[in-house]
């Protein structure tokens, strides 16, 4: 283990509460305490619909991911397909790029995002995003503590989800929910009514919920209790959102 690595694990060994073997949850308050940010979540991903946030340091990182699994659109979202780090020191310069994400991003108090794809070759399954409230891009020494926390937020989520560990109730996933549960519910639902795929189905979902300012899980949550029904015969899907 290289002596940088080390310095990081010793981080977020400080940076840990509790009895338990560390988590994501350390890792995010390590990277805040020790670099020049204001937020950092974890969220697991595998594919467009699956994406889990794991554990978000602060309300803006929460927001932020889930803004981003609203309208499609940042620095984590996978949109451009590229699977690399996105840096992006000054959030005003990527309106035009995101153009439903980025003015609302700087609207909620984040005005420079990094988002860092955790991957086994070309298989993702999850992101470290960070933001800072002022403008400015990570320092050298910064990008390379970066690289080190993703790739041990990596090794915790491979570890949690194969249940590899070195002690009894391990948890590295510490944080997980079924916040996202009825977003998938309700894209099956949606995809039964409209007779369409679940990609087009999703696709739908994010739309009315971007289009009536409400969130992801607020309109699915209407759609699996039965408020809303998205109607193919229909020119304006039917109810409302809460």
């Amino acid at each position: 283990m290289s002596e940088r690595a080390v310095k990081v694990w010793d981080w977020i060994v400080a940076a840990h509460e509790g009895d338990g073997p560390v988590s994501v949850a350390a890792l995010c308050r390590a990277v805040v305490q020790r670099l020049d940010v204001d937020g950092a979540s974890v969220t697991a991903v595998g594919g467009v619909v699956a994406r889990e946030p794991l554990f978000a340091s602060d309300r803006v990182s929460a927001r932020l991911e889930e803004l981003q699994f609203t309208v499609g659109e940042g620095p984590g979202s996978g949109q451009s397909g590229v699977r690399s780090p996105t840096l992006v020191p000054d959030l005003e310069s990527a309106a035009p790029r995101w153009p439903g994400f980025a003015p609302a991003a700087m609207g909620i108090g984040a005005r420079a995002v990094f988002s860092f794809p955790l991957q086994v070759g070309a298989i993702e399954v999850g992101t470290l995003s960070l933001y800072r409230a002022t403008t400015g891009p990570l320092t050298a020494g910064e990008l390379a503590d970066v690289l080190v926390f993703a790739d041990i937020a990596l090794r915790l989520l491979l570890d949690g989800s194969s249940g590899a560990s070195g002690s009894p109730g391990y948890r590295a996933l510490d944080g997980m929910s079924d916040a996202r549960a009825e977003v998938h519910q309700a894209t099956g639902m949606i995809s039964v009514q409209l007779g369409v795929s679940l990609d087009v189905a999703f696709a739908r979902l994010r739309a009315r919920a971007f289009a009536s300012n409400y969130a992801l899980a607020d309109v699915a949550s209407a759609v699996v209790n039965r408020q809303l029904r998205f109607d193919p015969d229909l020119a304006a899907d039917s109810g409302g959102a809460g």
